[in-house]
């Protein structure tokens, strides 16, 4: 799902976001921690913030996700050159054990057979929290959860591999497209 908007930053370029829907004369930004624009590459990924009428009709919600202005949605994302915006991830699925859901989902994507991914964290008894991966393939693909923990291994810093990995036919998604991790982890 692909929706275009117009960006203050680049005026002249109409932006593509893929899983959510913007309405318009509403401005968007993605930005780092220091409240930094990310660079456009499809790699860095930053909170993405928005700006406009009607942006919360929530009026506790707005008082605390507003800043300067900007609500802060707790959506992660990136922007890559052609300005597509793509939805990775919530700022609220990082722990305190430096795994980054988001970078495992951004790593995984890259695999051949992998068509789709969501990464979660699942309450463990003894470390607290691990991570894992719901991965829908491409039709035809076959790979087994070891083929993608090797592939992790290789891609990703140790904090950030997988426990485990489950296979699915979708994921379990909204109307407007976004995933739904608190589904996913009742699932597994």
């Amino acid at each position: 799902m692909c929706y275009n908007f117009h960006n203050i930053k680049y005026p002249k370029v109409i932006f593509k976001i893929k899983g959510g829907m913007i309405m318009s004369n509403t401005e968007v930004r993605i930005v780092n921690e220091q409240g930094e624009d990310v660079a456009q590459n499809g790699i860095e990924i930053g909170e993405i913030i928005v700006k406009g009428d009607g942006v919360a009709n929530n009026e506790e919600v707005t008082n605390r996700s507003v800043k300067d202005g900007w609500m802060h949605t707790g959506d992660m994302g990136t922007i890559d050159e052609s300005g597509s915006i793509k939805v990775v991830d919530q700022k609220n699925n990082d722990n305190r054990k430096g795994i980054s859901t988001a970078d495992i989902e951004i790593e995984l994507s890259k695999h051949p057979a992998v068509q789709e991914i969501a990464a979660i964290l699942t309450p463990h008894k003894e470390l607290g929290e691990t991570s894992h991966a719901v991965v829908v393939l491409h039709d035809g693909n076959e790979v087994s959860e070891q083929d993608l923990l090797d592939y992790s291994m290789e891609k990703l810093p140790s904090a950030n591999i997988p426990n485990t990995i489950t296979f699915v036919d979708e994921l379990p998604k909204t109307i407007s497209g976004k995933i739904l991790k608190i589904q996913l982890r009742e699932m597994v």
